[in-house]
């Protein structure tokens, strides 16, 4: 089955606009395919630590994918986790951060509409923009 994400840019430096990306991705794709095509969606490059996290809000960490040498104080996942076995969420909510000093921070929610894969479409895929990326501000000045 195919995930439909909808990833909406909720904080982050000089944060001041609409930013809001739908993605179709296999739901056994691993968190590194999603960071790769939230990162594409937005504008963004590679140089920057990222992390994705579950909590109550943006601001609670309880669970995070990644080392636990890094993250000694919290709950670890695999950063190979597929998305099927992040889902279902219960009472927490998905985040994904880009940048630890800019701070730009994403919700991710999950439609419940289930999809089934197209086999002449390539996953995963951005279907819908909404807003400017999140750095645009400084390529218009």
């Amino acid at each position: 089955m195919i995930y439909r994400l909808t990833v909406e840019c909720i904080d982050g430096w000089h944060y001041d606009h609409e930013t809001i990306r739908v993605i179709e991705i296999d739901e056994n794709a691993v968190l590194y395919d999603l960071f790769d095509i939230i990162r594409e969606a937005n504008g963004f490059g590679w140089e920057h630590m990222h992390m994705f996290y579950l909590g109550r809000n943006h601001r609670n960490m309880k669970i995070v994918f990644g080392d636990e040498k890094e993250y000694y104080d919290k709950e670890c996942r695999p950063y190979d986790s597929t998305l099927n076995e992040i889902y279902p969420l219960g009472n927490l909510k998905f985040y994904f951060l880009y940048d630890f000093g800019d701070k730009w921070i994403f919700q991710i929610r999950k439609s419940r509409k289930r999809i089934k894969v197209d086999t002449n479409v390539k996953y995963p895929r951005i279907i819908e923009r909404i807003g400017e990326d999140p750095l645009s501000h400084l390529y218009n000045e």
